[in-house]
Formats: structure tokens, sequence, C-alpha cells
């Protein structure tokens, strides 16, 4: 719930390999015989778009407000992660009721949940879907946490469906405090294969690829850098599972 992250973009077929790579210390998050889990998003913003402009932007400060439902397990949270200027990612969350569809509105106490976490909270509205499978390893002896998101795709409100990551994972370092010694950092720079920018530290935001891609009103701004990579990340992907 209080970490520091790092995002990384690779093939698909690059995730088995990396994850077997690991040492003993990681451990496979499993429930009930399952290793790999789906996760559904609603992502909500101000009429204005703060959130997505201040991710755009780059601002050291953000937050990004959700519902995500744990499809597998039947829990479902309102959570309100802060990006903090020491670079540190906060996460407080709220359980949902079971007794209703995972995306309905917003109840009032929800909203005073996001009023509490969120300095500028009037009017948030639902945003966009998103929707990915993920799994999870662990070291509890590094204090380190290393998830692994496939197959994503993202619907606007107007019901605008996109997977701009076609063939690509993203893959999440979520560390105590930054340690560049990390197993994962040593299995990415391993690999033979490894492309710029495949395997290499890129800023990348699901919620903002999945707005860009989705409605082209939207200026990108100063995440235009992200998306070139992201695009010649996709093609290289592309060429390495040809072959």
């Amino acid at each position: 719930m209080d970490r520091r992250e790092e995002k990384f973009v690779v093939p698909d077929f690059w995730c088995t390999d990396i994850a077997t790579q690991l040492d003993s210390s990681y451990k496979i998050l499993e429930i009930e015989g399952q290793r790999s889990f789906r996760y559904d998003n609603l992502y909500f913003d101000t009429p204005e778009n703060i959130t997505l402009e201040d991710h755009i932007r780059g601002r050291k400060c953000r937050y990004k407000v959700r519902i995500r439902s744990y499809v597998s397990s039947n829990l479902t949270f309102l959570e309100v992660k802060k990006r903090n200027i020491h670079g540190r990612s906060v996460k407080r969350r709220i359980k949902r009721s079971n007794d209703v569809k995972w995306d309905t509105p917003l109840t009032t106490k929800e909203r005073q949940f996001i009023h509490k976490h969120v300095p500028f909270a009037n009017d948030f509205q639902p945003a966009l879907y998103s929707r990915y499978t993920r799994f999870t390893l662990a070291s509890i002896e590094r204090g380190e946490r290393i998830t692994f998101d496939t197959s994503l795709e993202f619907t606007s409100m107007s019901g605008i469906q996109v997977t701009p990551l076609s063939g690509l994972s993203i893959v999440e370092l979520k560390q105590n405090e930054t340690d560049r010694r990390s197993p994962l950092h040593k299995a990415f720079k391993s690999r033979e294969d490894r492309i710029t920018p495949l395997g290499r530290g890129i800023r990348v935001s699901k919620y903002v690829i999945g707005r860009l891609n989705s409605d082209e009103s939207i200026s990108c701004r100063t995440y235009l850098s992200s998306l070139k990579k992201l695009k010649r990340a996709t093609s290289i992907a592309k060429a390495q599972a040809a072959n």
C-alpha cells in the first residue's frame, strides 16, 4: 500500500521466462489452485480530466481513483492511489458490497472517502474501463512484489474498445525502497533479445494509455515520448514472436 514502483513493457512470451529465472526467494500468488487472475477496473476522473492531465504532464503529485474488481475472488474495492512528491505510491481503499454489480454507481459513503483523500474530489465520474490478467510474484526477504499484466483491453465510456498493447505485457516492480540490484533487473539485462525499450524502465500508465487510445480528442503532449516507445516496443515484440 506504500511503495516505490518501476514499470517495464515486455513481449508476452518473456513473462514465463523471466518469472522462472528469478531466485527461490520469490513465491507466486496462488488462490484455490489458480495463479493467474482477471482484474476489471473502472477509472474515475473530473469533467476537466484533472487526474489524466496530471499524469500526462508528469506532475510529481498525482492521483488515480478507480473501482477494482478481483473477479476470481469476487472482491471489489474503491481505491485512491496517490503518487507523492517523494516518488512513493500510496494506495488507500475500502471494500464494496458483494450484493451489487461491481461497477454500480458510487454511494454517498464512497464519495466521502474520495473527498477525504483527493483535494479536487468534486464531480468525479466514470472515465474508462480496463481489463487484464495478472500473476504476481513476491519476495518477503527482499520486500518486493512483481506483477505481470497481460491481455490488456480498454473500453471508453462511449463503448470504444481498444487493445493498444497487443503482444505486450506490463511488468511492475514494487519495492519498499528502490533497489537497482533486484533480480528482476538482472533477468532483463541477461536477455540477448533485450532491444530498447523492451525490459527497460518506462513511464507508462495503463489509465493514460487507455484514454489516449480510445479518445482522439485528448492531446498527448508530454506523453508523446512514451507513446513512441510503446509503438516501437509493439513492433519489436511482433517481430520477435514471429521468429
